[in-house]
Order: C-alpha cells, then sequence, then structure tokens
C-alpha cells in the first residue's frame, strides 16, 4: 500500500502521479513497468516516488485494488437496485458500462486493456473476496455483494451456491462486454442484438433451457 506520504500530497499532484501510472499500466505488461516513464510523465523525482510506494509491484497491487473497489461498489449498487437479483445483475450492468450512444465506461476501458496486456491475469483473485474461502477456494462473490444478494431468489440459499450463480452471471456479462467492444466500431446497430442475447442467456440461467416435465438422469 502506499505511504501516508502519497495520501498527503496535494490533489493536483498525487493525480498527476496516478495518471502517468495508469498510462504507463495501459501500455505495457505489468512485468514491463518503467518506474522512469512514470516518474518522467509525473514531472517527480525517482527518490519521490519511493517515498510513495516500495516498489512498482507496491504500485500495481494499488493501482488494481482501486480499479477492484470501484467494481465491486458498481456491482452492488446494481444489486441493491435490482433487489438482490443475481440474475438481473447482467443487463443492468451491461446497461451502466455501454450506453445506447456506443460510450463505454472508463473504467471498464481500463480493465479491458490490462486484460489485453496481461494475458493469464488471475480474474479470480481480482474480483474475488480476499478473505472469503469455501475450503481453499476463493469467493469469487465477494463480501460486500454477498451481503445484498436476495437468497430467496435462489433455488439453494447458501453462499457456495450464490458463488456459482455469480460466476456464470459474470461470464455472460463478460462475454456480452467484449464481443460489443470487438464489433462498436464496424457495426454500432449490433449492441442492440448483444443485448436481447444478453437477456436470452439470462434468462436460460434464470429457468433453465429444458421443457417444462422434461427429466434426463446423468449417469
Amino acid at each position: 500500500m502506499p505511504s501516508a506520504t502519497f495520501f498527503r500530497l496535494p490533489e493536483e499532484k498525487r493525480q498527476r502521479l496516478i495518471d502517468a501510472c495508469w498510462e504507463e499500466l495501459t501500455q505495457v505488461r505489468f512485468a514491463d513497468v518503467s518506474i522512469n516513464r512514470i516518474i518522467a510523465a509525473a514531472r517527480i523525482p525517482r527518490g519521490s516516488f519511493y517515498q510513495y510506494f516500495e516498489d512498482k509491484e507496491d504500485l500495481i497491487r494499488y493501482l488494481l485494488e482501486d480499479l477492484r473497489q470501484y467494481f465491486t461498489t458498481l456491482l452492488r449498487n446494481i444489486l441493491v437496485e435490482a433487489k438482490g437479483d443475481l440474475f438481473a445483475l447482467p443487463l443492468m450492468a451491461y446497461d451502466r458500462f455501454i450506453s445506447q450512444k456506443g460510450h463505454t465506461d472508463p473504467m471498464l476501458t481500463l480493465f479491458i486493456q490490462l486484460l489485453t496486456l496481461n494475458k493469464g491475469m488471475d480474474l479470480q483473485s481480482f474480483i474475488g473476496s480476499p478473505q472469503g474461502f469455501i475450503g481453499e477456494r476463493q469467493h469469487f462473490l465477494s463480501d460486500p455483494l454477498w451481503e445484498v444478494i436476495d437468497t430467496a431468489k435462489l433455488r439453494q440459499s447458501n453462499r457456495e451456491y450464490a458463488d456459482q450463480v455469480f460466476h456464470l452471471a459474470c461470464a455472460v456479462l463478460g462475454f456480452a462486454v467484449v464481443e460489443t467492444l470487438q464489433c462498436q466500431a464496424q457495426d454500432p446497430a449490433r449492441t442492440a442484438q448483444i443485448r436481447e442475447m444478453t437477456k436470452i442467456r439470462m434468462d436460460l440461467l434464470r429457468y433453465g433451457g429444458a421443457a417444462a416435465g422434461y427429466e434426463e438422469v446423468i449417469t
């Protein structure tokens, strides 16, 4: 975490440093981040950087935690608005991330750039709860989100089950967002089609795809 000195910086200087850090992280892989380029862009002495952060790994952890908190707060607010309905989350989040005019949430754009540059980035560690475990496995569903879920809307009310539903819901949302960003420039009208497909996929998750009364024993 940053030192107390960092948080005592004047707002303009602190924001200039953060902007320079994000600029670097969205241009190169984590392994190739250069402190020299950051301090040049932020116009601060090298020694000052090490008064704020231990090293570049400390800086990266801080920025990723800030990003994680942003998405956690956003998804929590959506869940509160949806009265705890996990199945409503992806479509409502999609509408927040992708506007009808084709604008994309700037923090989402940052996140997509990080994923693109850093193949194999551990999404479970990024999104999940740092202190929540199921046996030895980390919760994908973090504590602030779990607290506002209406478990009466789920077939099972335990956290493990909610965790799996949330995992699938995030997969539907992530696929829709990536597909939209890939085709937005060439075919803006495709956004409405992707949104409709997202709704269909969440209906399948909510209600299942089998015909009423159909049963099959899996052996």
